[in-house]
């Protein structure tokens, strides 16, 4: 496919997408979204991929031009990141970030957070905006092994997630709420639970349906 007809494709949605997913950090040297994000990057509804380093100040640093990018453009995105949660056997669709760091291990750059506020004088917690009952109903169309969480943990995925519905909101109110942008956090399993060519499947259909939104 020519850079200009993916260029037309990719002007195509409704909303412009920033996929992210995360590199090695703790026992996870093989990080399933990084596989995930590198698989999905030529995808038609993905504006821009990024595999994020799992550090506070990496990810802010990586996250910068791809803000600066969306500000720019004048189109309403999504920043749709993904994280693996080692433990679960299902996808999880994070409703809320907490304004707080709080990490069991030390992130790639040996920042060990304790009950750290993220962001002085935020709300303790932020709530993605886009409708996620009505995503996931159908989602559940496609597979069962999906549904809405509330607790992202508070490590970088929930610092992430934090950052960037606090983006969100603080660039629609500095736009006057002319531009409509969100954030959404997925959860996913391991590759032994479901496998790549599935979990593809799944996260092609979310960026379908946030593109549209």
């Amino acid at each position: 496919m020519g850079e200009h007809t993916t260029a037309s494709l990719r002007g195509a949605q409704r909303r412009d997408v920033y996929l992210t997913g995360f590199g090695k950090f703790g026992d996870i040297l093989e990080n399933p979204t990084t596989f995930l994000v590198q698989r999905l990057a030529d995808d038609e509804n993905v504006t821009e991929a990024k595999v994020l380093e799992v550090s506070a100040e990496g990810s802010l640093e990586m996250l910068a031009p791809l803000r600066a990018k969306a500000e720019s453009s004048g189109r309403p995105c999504i920043f749709l990141h993904l994280g693996v949660n080692a433990g679960s056997t299902q996808f999880a669709l994070e409703r809320i970030g907490y304004n707080v760091a709080d990490f069991r291990i030390p992130d790639e750059r040996g920042w060990v957070a304790k009950q750290e506020v993220i962001a002085s004088g935020e709300a303790e917690s932020l709530s993605t905006q886009l409708p996620l009952d009505d995503m996931l109903v159908k989602l559940k169309g496609h597979t069962d092994l999906v549904d809405i969480s509330t607790d992202p943990g508070r490590y970088i995925c929930n610092f992430v997630f934090f950052h960037s519905l606090k983006w969100a909101k603080d660039t629609m109110a500095t736009e006057g709420g002319a531009t409509q942008h969100h954030a959404l956090f997925v959860h996913v399993p391991q590759f032994s639970v479901i496998p790549l060519e599935d979990q593809a499947a799944f996260i092609r259909q979310v960026i379908q349906l946030v593109s549209d939104l």
